[in-house]
C-alpha cells in the first residue's frame, strides 16, 4: 500500500503540514506549481513511501489515504 493525496481537499501550508514535516521516509515534498490554487501542492514520492500510515494519522485535513 502507498499513500495518496486528495489534492482537491489539501489546503495545507508547507510550514505547518505535519505529514510533510514528520514523514519518516521523507517521501512527501512541497512543489511550487502555478496551476494550483495556492501556487504549490504536496506530492508523495511513491519510490520512498513504505505505506507506514504516519501521514494518514497526522493529516488534519484527512486528505491522505493508503491504497
Amino acid at each position: 500500500m502507498k499513500a495518496y493525496i486528495d489534492k482537491a481537499r489539501c489546503m495545507s501550508d508547507n510550514r505547518i503540514c505535519k505529514p510533510l514535516l514528520e514523514c519518516p521516509q521523507s517521501a512527501i515534498s512541497w512543489v511550487e506549481d502555478d496551476d494550483e490554487p495556492l501556487g504549490s501542492r504536496m506530492e508523495i514520492d511513491h519510490s520512498k513511501c513504505v505505506g507506514c500510515g504516519t501521514c494518514v494519522s497526522l493529516c488534519c485535513g484527512h486528505c491522505i489515504e493508503l491504497k
